[in-house]
């Protein structure tokens, strides 16, 4: 635990030197699912503990939303990871998991702002930087040209924008508030 944190300041206060470190060292699969899991319930857990506790929102609905956009956050890794392969086949599937958990950091330690709901605009700062951690990571390791990685950077922004969608869609659909 304490490793995954340090790795995530890193990449908060020393993105090139983070880079570095997880492109030159061993990361081992294990690693990256370890530090995608902890990272991303910090968003679910302060959005349940906002929604129930502060806001009132009944347990259930809380609880549905929380583990959407926890389970979410952990596919969008994945299937950001597998994008970039498809754009870049010179990345590996390990280098292109690496750039998306990692790249995403900025993202899940920004959701501490979920912590009250007016705040959750300041998110958007986390959004910014981990685009940059992202295009970093790519500048790395990838040889295609600027407008190949603008147009994974946009595809990671819709990513985003669908992961949203569909954990709130999960939340509000008429057939679920009918189970909760």
């Amino acid at each position: 635990m304490k490793e995954i944190l340090k790795l995530a300041i890193g990449f908060i206060l020393f993105p090139k030197r983070s880079w570095y470190k997880v492109f030159h060292s061993k990361v081992s699969n294990l690693f990256i699912l370890k530090y995608v899991l902890v990272l991303a319930l910090i968003g679910p857990t302060l959005s349940f503990f906002s929604m129930h506790i502060i806001e009132g929102i009944p347990l259930r609905k809380t609880v549905l939303y929380a583990l959407a956009t926890y389970f979410m956050d952990i596919i969008s890794v994945y299937i950001f990871a597998w994008i970039i392969t498809l754009f870049d086949r010179k990345i590996s599937y390990k280098d292109a998991l690496k750039i998306s958990a990692f790249g995403s950091t900025a993202i899940w330690l920004s959701d501490i702002v979920d912590i009250h709901q007016i705040l959750r605009p300041l998110s958007i700062i986390g959004f910014l930087y981990s685009l940059y951690l992202i295009y970093m990571g790519l500048k790395l390791k990838s040889q295609k040209d600027i407008k190949t990685i603008l147009v994974m950077l946009i595809l990671f922004g819709i990513l985003y924008a669908l992961n949203s969608l569909i954990a709130e869609s999960i939340v509000q659909n008429p057939v679920v508030k009918n189970i909760i």
